[in-house]
């Protein structure tokens, strides 16, 4: 983390904003929104995912990865059910619900599992190459199946950095798949996120163009502490549309305009935190090329690390080194694994 994080963290904790929709703070709503667009930009995102420009994309700062995931998940969910209901009215909504599926990675995080669990939806945890990386094969494999068994794919949750060994899942083979079956796909770039910043990592943000949603943790990369996830929407529209719920008492006169959205629509709590306060500060504290700085030298120790796990007799790669990560294990059984772990 960052001191300019941990101050912005104290001010809003002074503030003690609850700023569920514009009206209850205009500066927390539009701060994000500012910032939100700023960190597109950053790290070159497609413009479509930018507040500032026509059409229903958009950002919001949810608390995690898990958080962020659920949201597309439930989403997802809820569009699928409302779009296969009219095409097939003769069924109930019980039983469009109960043929539901959704797909992701064996080597995803754990919090995509969760996910499935939380929605009342099984995810299929589709078998990466030798390589750990999911590509659009597999997934098309799967489609099939499932639709010839009479379910109905939702939602593909694909993962660039995996929790294991920072593999990167081939986004672009598993768009054209999610596109051809209207399957939503939302990628998870919790770690390897802050590297679309830096040219020389501009591989990674290929098909970003054609995902439906994405998230990425300011506070693995960024410098900014826990918690804060940013998420993209390319249509905030089908996630307000599955989560809005209205009372008289959280209604006022600036709904709907233009720029100005309620982000309690956004997201599973009601209330949130002024988030964007931290992200302001340390930007504006920091400045983008003192965070490009950050995340190449934690890339550049890796490579050191990695030189010196090669001149080690003792020691083996288990996986090509990605960003930050080196992953390596001593020689011989995994006694001696869990030992060295131990030990360290």
């Amino acid at each position: 983390t960052s001191y300019p994080s941990i101050v912005g963290e104290m001010l809003a904790s002074g503030f003690g904003i609850v700023g569920f929709s514009w009206i209850c703070s205009p500066a927390c709503t539009e701060l994000e929104v500012v910032v939100m667009d700023w960190l597109a930009k950053f790290l070159k995102l497609p413009a479509h995912f930018q507040h500032a420009t026509e059409g229903p994309g958009g950002g919001v700062i949810q608390g995690s990865a898990s958080e962020a995931v659920l949201v597309a998940v439930l989403a997802a969910r809820e569009q699928a059910v409302a779009s296969y209901r009219k095409s097939h009215p003769e069924l109930s909504e019980s039983e469009v619900r109960g043929r539901l599926v959704a797909y992701s990675s064996d080597q995803s995080n754990s919090c995509i599992e969760k996910a499935g669990v939380l929605a009342a939806m099984p995810i299929r945890l589709l078998p990466a190459g030798e390589d750990f990386v999911l590509r659009g094969d597999t997934l098309r494999e799967a489609i099939g199946e499932d639709v010839a068994a009479g379910r109905i794919p939702v939602i593909c949750v694909a993962t660039l950095g995996t929790t294991g060994t920072c593999a990167y899942d081939d986004i672009e083979s598993l768009s054209a798949v999610c596109e051809e079956f209207k399957v939503w796909l939302h990628v998870d770039a919790a770690y390897a996120g802050g590297a679309f910043a830096l040219d020389e990592c501009s591989d990674l943000r290929k098909g970003l163009d054609r995902v439906d949603s994405l998230n990425f943790n300011l506070h693995k990369f960024m410098l900014v502490n826990f918690d804060c996830s940013a998420m993209w929407l390319r249509d905030a529209n089908k996630v307000v549309d599955s989560f809005n719920v209205d009372r008289i008492y959280l209604k006022h006169k600036h709904e709907g305009q233009s720029q100005i959205p309620d982000f309690r629509h956004w997201q599973i709590p009601l209330g949130r935190r002024f988030r964007a306060l931290k992200v302001w500060i340390t930007f504006r504290t920091l400045g983008a090329e003192g965070l490009r700085n950050h995340v190449r030298k934690h890339i550049e120790l890796a490579k050191q690390f990695e030189q010196l796990v090669l001149k080690d007799s003792r020691l083996e790669l288990v996986a090509p080194r990605a960003l930050g990560l080196v992953c390596f294990r001593p020689k011989g059984d995994n006694e001696i694994t869990t030992q060295l772990l131990q030990r360290l």
